[in-house]
């Protein structure tokens, strides 16, 4: 017998003992066999972030279970799609976003008042962060596209109710102090997309059984 000839043989028989000791241990040999993909050099060299930081600090999260596709009853197929289809989702369900917005803007308000209370305005902040991962959360459709919104929405209340109160008190200098403060605001557009994407991101990995957990990260 050659020597290929003997590893195969060799090889063809730890595969008999692995799928034997897996069904003494009662394990479906489909579950055994994704576990095994998932956990060979070749699939871990598939993905650039498997073992990194990234991988490790938000593992995969497969698909909300039970749920319909949300873009059933979409039918634009322009070169436009993924912003069309954006859209579609948020006027399909605008309390997703439009409530946070409120919060987040009421909040936001609470916390640049500049009361001396340091506890209120990290209740504060913590509130308008958490009302852009609802919006997520609850947005599950696509999640960043309803934290974004939320977080646009929640600026242009927020700097809009500041502004008009500037006006009517008429504050010296109040004009440059809100440009400044609105363009300072633009950075929650990101703020938004992210915690979005946080929450919808913690709504899957929720609900997710260990199998389904598993079959994302094989794939």
């Amino acid at each position: 017998m050659s020597n290929r000839s003997s590893r195969i043989a060799a090889a063809n028989r730890a595969e008999a003992r692995r799928r034997a000791r897996y069904i003494a241990q009662g394990r479906e040999l489909e579950e055994a066999e994704e576990e095994q993909e998932a956990e060979s050099p070749a699939a871990r060299r598939a993905s650039p972030l498997s073992g990194g930081f990234l991988t490790r600090l938000f593992p995969a999260a497969p698909p909300l279970p039970g749920k319909p596709d949300p873009l059933a009853g979409f039918t634009y197929s322009g070169p436009l799609r993924g912003l069309v289809s954006g859209l579609y989702l948020l006027a399909q369900n605008p309390r997703a976003w439009v409530v946070p917005a409120v919060i987040w803007a009421v909040a936001e308000l609470m916390f640049r008042l500049g009361i001396p209370d340091p506890l209120f305005g990290t209740v504060a902040s913590l509130v308008a962060f958490g009302a852009l991962i609802a919006a997520g959360w609850v947005g599950w459709q696509r999640p960043w596209a309803f934290g974004l919104a939320a977080a646009v929405l929640g600026v242009i209340l927020f700097t809009g109710i500041l502004g008009t109160a500037a006006v009517l008190a008429r504050v010296p200098g109040a004009s440059t102090a809100y440009i400044g403060l609105a363009s300072q605001e633009m950075l929650q557009l990101a703020f938004g997309a992210l915690a979005g994407w946080y929450g919808g991101y913690l709504r899957r990995r929720l609900a997710a059984t260990p199998s389904q957990v598993r079959g994302a990260r094989r794939r």
